[in-house]
């Protein structure tokens, strides 16, 4: 990638091969692009077709679950208000 090229609208960053003990690299353009740094967690979920695996950034998770918290409408019973 030269400098100065953005890769933000990118879908596929290339293809990678898992290891014998499982492992992946993800591309540095994509580490890069989704501010990926060593030690960052990853949550693991696996697609309901089971054609793969989607990997969120833990800390997206827990602003994810302190907004849906925060709405009172989210905790709200079916039908009730």
């Amino acid at each position: 990638m030269t400098e100065g090229t953005c890769s933000k609208g990118r879908i596929v960053y290339g293809v990678v091969t898992v290891s014998d003990k499982g492992q992946i690299s993800i591309p540095v353009d994509l580490r890069r692009d989704l501010d990926i740094t060593q030690g960052d967690m990853l949550m693991i979920l696996k697609r309901r077709d089971e054609a793969g695996f989607t990997l969120i950034k833990l800390s997206e998770v827990d602003d994810l679950m302190n907004r849906l918290q925060d709405d009172d409408r989210f905790l709200v019973e079916k039908g009730g208000e």
